[in-house]
């Protein structure tokens, strides 16, 4: 039996006798999820519940003066920076930021491939909010919606990442945990946002934005797979084609688009708020 093999048998009967231990919703998460089902909350309400989390406040003040949000005058509060994201986007955003929450481990390999794994949903996220910037389609897609979906999207590796940390010596080594994350993080990334009562739709994405495209035309799967192919983080052959029918369907402006100086310095913006 193949190393692969062994520690699929393992996630198997883990799986099977319901011993997988799949990563919760972070407190601030929920508190904010149960605020926002209330008809009667306000922005104010909301800002008391996420000031409680300086580091979180900071951030979303950040995001609100980044390229994805950004005017010409800066928040320089939390009230301000929630006026100018609304009280429902505001739900999308907290939960996907809450996310990096979950990506801790202590073994010093398990550690560094989930610090990758959260870089790698940034640069997806900010990928994907910099092409809704420029796309001026039919199809109304939201920013807030699109952002939790990339926020999550390396979600199904954690199940993966935690095993492997609890049997270090044998599965604590990055190639393997490589493999084992492309291959087992999609069909994981689905049980979990289920568990989570995720709208079907984002669990689709999760499940589907590394595969082979099905379609060009604008969609959020197809939102986050051309993000996907931009930054490099699903790998596709003949890139340069794709990306010209990704242009012929109107989800991006143009081939050279993302090449150019202003669309990168809004990207890099974005990476930056979110960090």
């Amino acid at each position: 039996m193949t190393t692969q093999q062994a520690f699929l048998s393992i996630l198997e009967e883990e799986i099977a006798k319901d011993r997988l231990r799949l990563p919760t919703l972070p407190d601030i998460a929920l508190r904010v999820e149960q605020a926002v089902a209330n008809p009667d909350i306000t922005l104010n309400d909301l800002a008391q519940i996420i000031g409680r989390d300086p580091a979180l406040s900071a951030r979303m003040v950040r995001l609100a003066n980044s390229a994805w949000l950004g005017r010409s005058i800066k928040v320089e509060n939390l009230p301000q920076a929630l006026t100018r994201i609304g009280l429902w986007q505001v739900r999308n955003i907290v939960v996907g930021l809450a996310m990096e929450q979950l990506f801790e481990a202590r073994n010093d390999i398990v550690r560094r491939r989930l610090q990758q794994c959260w870089q790698e949903s940034i640069q997806l996220t900010a990928a994907a909010l910099t092409v809704l910037k420029a796309y001026d389609g039919k199809l109304r897609l939201h920013q807030h919606t699109a952002a939790l979906m990339t926020m999550t999207s390396q979600i199904g590796a954690l199940p993966v990442l935690t095993l492997a940390e609890q049997h270090a010596d044998t599965f604590a080594n990055p190639t393997f945990l490589n493999e084992s994350i492309r291959e087992l993080g999609p069909s994981l990334s689905g049980m979990i946002l289920r568990t989570w009562r995720f709208a079907e739709e984002q669990v689709q994405v999760s499940e589907h934005w590394q595969g082979p495209i099905s379609s060009f035309k604008p969609s959020y799967l197809a939102l986050v797979q051309v993000a996907g192919i931009l930054t490099g983080l699903h790998p596709v052959k003949n890139a340069d084609a794709i990306l010209t029918y990704y242009v012929q369907s109107g989800l991006l402006p143009s081939e050279s688009w993302w090449q150019q100086d202003g669309v990168q310095a809004d990207f890099q913006s974005i990476v930056e708020a979110f960090n």
